[in-house]
């Protein structure tokens, strides 16, 4: 007998896992979440898990790819170096609060994979926007990149950003916030 189709996207395993990734996360770093602790929250065994993710790191890559699509990347630097106030549109109205919260959550995390994930997605997007190439960078260069981009992403993390994600707008276009971007158009 041919196996039931389910209709409701809710009872996929790839919605348990997605939804239980999300809420481990807030409850815990990155480092602390576990494939076991992953398949209990999604309430799903754990070779369902394995079926879908060999590992956390490709668990953490895919919800990273869904927060971070090519677009919004390049929407949300773009806003960033020229036009502030596009930083409300860079994901509409309806998805602000939950894409926030979301880049909030893995911008807070101490894992070196979840931090080399967005510094490598932000300075890419910041060096293809500028046709920048990186490999002409001083050690003077990629220390202040280094220091701007890990300060931004401080801010990303930080819980008053998370409880007012307006306050981006405040700090952008306040007199350290349009001096770090201009040290960034000029690297």
């Amino acid at each position: 007998m041919a196996r039931p189709v389910k209709t409701d996207p809710t009872a996929s395993a790839e919605y348990k896992i997605e939804t239980a990734f999300w809420a481990l996360m807030e409850r815990m770093d990155f480092s602390d979440i576990t494939m076991q602790k992953l398949a209990e929250e999604a309430g799903i065994n754990r070779n369902s898990l394995y079926y879908h993710y060999s590992n956390l790191q490709e668990v953490a890559e895919a919800m990273f790819a869904k927060v971070f699509t090519r677009e919004v990347t390049a929407q949300f630097i773009e806003a960033l170096l020229s036009n502030p106030t596009a930083l409300i549109s860079v994901v509409g109205p309806m998805q602000l609060p939950d894409r926030i919260w979301k880049i909030h959550l893995f911008a807070k995390s101490e894992s070196p994979l979840i931090r080399g994930m967005l510094k490598e997605t932000l300075t890419g997007q910041w060096f293809q926007k500028l046709g920048v190439d990186p490999s002409s960078f001083s050690p003077a260069d990629k220390l202040k990149l280094d220091y701007i981009v890990s300060g931004f992403l401080g801010l990303l993390g930080s819980d008053i950003v998370a409880k007012d994600p307006l306050l981006l707008l405040t700090f952008r276009n306040s007199p350290l916030g349009e001096a770090a971007i201009e040290t960034l158009k000029q690297l």
